[in-house]
């Protein structure tokens, strides 16, 4: 497998330092992982007294005995340190009484200690040693954090630290407490070093719930980065956002339903969903980084290096999942039955190989093999680094046969998809009780059951975490069609949006299906186009796309997000911020001859990938 030798060399770094813990340490508390269930201070008679203070201690992310980092970390005066910070959760129209110590070295600026709404600008400085007390009411319910940040130690994309004082500010409505979890984001020292409340997978929380029964989850981003956050196998209602001042409740029956939503830096989210399929799910960060093994801190960070051999079987062939990911484990009855009975409406085969042309390049071949005479057509291969479109219909039983002509493992996730969790596509993690999803190893075909419920736009792609597998071309899009829709690649465009590996086009590029240059398209005026729009880049969570006239976005009328028709239509700014794993659907009509630029920018560095589309009136006979 390609992430071995990363490993490998992950282990060697590793082990010559497991183990050294400096006398220093000794003196150094630890701190202890919260899971946001039990609310800091005392609450009485509209009064929350709490007391807080700001120390230095030893943070385990994973195991207790495990990596050691010396961290800054907020805690309850006489309590342990927390990571994430106490949470503060009081009822509308509490004061907060609140008085926070620090026995840092240095200043400590803090934020969200303030009613809500309010602005950021309400900022605390707390000096070396000194004590301050602050009082103001909680103000309007909602979600929301408080944090921290301290001028010492490195800046940037490399912050540890100071990179874990955040917490949730919670704030009820009167008379009622919500049966809800508080789920707090974190990231520290690059790009593949984040967890949730506390803990990386798979030491994170083993969340346990039932078929039918209504879940709500409350997200809070305290890290310095933008994470989409995507659930395995389920849609999930959009309750309400916040940007960490204020926050705007969803009324019922105008909540979006999505399977992936994209919470931006110190903002925060709820959401309610209904789990209707048992087994095992994931909830986690679709950045890529965010989702594999960690590679090695500095030394000058740690107290104790961890080789991470503990965090798969080692008799698995799977490993490199790490990170910012919840195991769910939903028990209850299933609404599906592949095993009794099962006849399949239509069969499909999709290979997986090494591509010719590229040592870093994959080709994936798509066949519908329902019939001898289907089976012999030709089948529909990649363009570029994209693998063909599948196109499927609601409701239909169908099978997938993932053949695997590699000389490595891999597995392919049906992103947004609702089916058996044994067929979701999670090597070692994926099914029900003691039945377990396979890897699909070299020279074996792994046969994928579903039914699809939904119509939409989802996407297919390598659930391996080997970034080599995601850049080199094994994705596509999924489409879902209504009863009685025929597919018609004429009207109904599918852009996938990924990134390259160097090779072969000399170096990581912005693709639009499969290609930094895509081209043009010669489209007719006086019809309606539908466009599919899917990010599947490793981490480009601001993509911008957008279709313009002489550099100035049209309109285009905005259908679906995430495989969820919109309620009302309507004609929005052609320029979409999409994150990764999220998809969207437009229709655009031109009523006149017209040429436009349909683009997709990554932009903090610029990359691009652009597609001139050409509307001409139709030719008369």
């Amino acid at each position: 497998m390609r992430c071995t030798r990363a490993r490998d060399i992950l282990l060697a770094v590793s082990l010559l330092v497991v183990g050294a813990v400096p006398v220093a340490a000794q003196t150094l508390p630890s701190i202890a992982a919260n899971d946001n269930r039990a609310p800091a201070g005392s609450l009485h008679d509209g009064v929350l007294t709490l007391r807080l203070e700001l120390r230095k201690g030893i943070w385990h992310p994973e195991r207790e005995d495990g990596e050691a980092i010396p961290v800054y970390a907020f805690g309850e005066v006489g309590k342990p340190l927390q990571v994430p910070a106490p949470t503060i959760r009081i009822p509308q129209r509490t004061v907060i009484d609140l008085s926070i110590h620090s026995d840092l070295p240095v200043p400590a600026t803090l934020h969200g200690l303030y009613e809500r709404p309010g602005s950021d600008a309400r900022v605390i400085t707390l000096a070396p040693g000194a004590t301050q007390h602050v009082r103001f009411p909680a103000g309007a319910p909602g979600t929301y954090l408080y944090w921290a940040r301290t001028p010492d130690g490195r800046r940037g994309n490399n912050r540890v630290v100071d990179s874990l004082l955040g917490g949730a500010l919670v704030v009820d409505p009167p008379g009622r407490v919500e049966a809800d979890r508080i789920f707090v984001l974190e990231r520290w020292d690059g790009p593949t070093r984040t967890a949730i409340n506390g803990k990386s997978w798979p030491f994170t929380e083993r969340l346990q719930e039932r078929v039918g029964e209504t879940v709500h989850w409350r997200i809070v981003n305290a890290s310095d980065l933008s994470h989409p956050m995507h659930l395995h196998g389920f849609h999930f209602e959009l309750d309400g956002e916040g940007d960490g001042a204020t926050y705007t409740a969803l009324p019922a029956g105008q909540r979006p339903l999505e399977f992936t939503h994209s919470v931006e830096i110190a903002h925060t989210f709820d959401m309610t969903w209904v789990p209707s399929e048992p087994g095992r799910w994931l909830f986690h960060c679709h950045r890529l980084p965010h989702m594999r093994m960690p590679i090695p801190l500095d030394p000058k960070d740690v107290l104790v290096l961890d080789p991470h051999a503990h965090m798969h079987d080692p008799d698995s062939g799977y490993d490199g999942m790490g990170g910012m990911i919840m195991g769910i484990t939903v028990t209850g009855a299933s609404k599906f039955d592949t095993t009794n009975n099962w006849t399949p409406e239509r069969r499909l085969q999709l290979t997986v190989a090494s591509s010719p042309s590229s040592p870093q390049a994959y080709q994936l071949a798509l066949r519908d093999i329902t019939s001898p005479a289907s089976a012999a057509a030709k089948p529909a291969m990649s363009t570029g680094l994209n693998g063909p479109p599948i196109v499927l219909t609601q409701h239909q039983r169908v099978e997938i046969d993932v053949v695997n002509h590699l000389k490595e493992e891999t597995s392919i996730h049906w992103h947004g998809m609702e089916l058996e969790s044994y067929y979701d596509g999670v090597p070692e993690w994926g099914g029900l009780g003691d039945k377990k999803t396979p890897a699909v190893a070299p020279g074996q075909t792994f046969t994928v059951r579903m039914q699809p419920p939904r119509a939409g736009t989802f996407i297919y792609h390598t659930h391996w975490h080997d970034v080599e597998q995601l850049t080199g071309g094994i994705h596509g899009a999924l489409i879902v069609l209504p009863p009685g829709e025929r597919d018609n690649p004429a009207t109904d465009r599918s852009f996938v949006f990924t990134q390259s590996p160097n090779d072969p086009f000399g170096g990581a590029m912005l693709l639009m299906n499969g290609s930094p240059q895509p081209g043009s398209a010669a489209l007719q005026v006086g019809v309606t186009y539908r466009l599919r729009f899917v990010n599947i880049t490793p981490s480009v969570d601001n993509l911008q796309v957008s279709l313009r006239r002489d550099g100035q976005p049209v309109q285009w009328r905005w259908m679906a997000k995430d495989a969820a028709d919109e309620a009302a239509p309507a004609l929005v700014r052609a320029d979409q911020h999409i994150g990764v794993g999220e998809t969207y659907d437009f229709e655009y009509r031109a009523t006149a001859p017209e040429t436009l630029t349909l683009e997709g920018l990554s932009p903090n560095d610029n990359r691009r990938a652009v597609l001139t589309l050409t509307f001409a009136a139709a030719a008369t006979r």
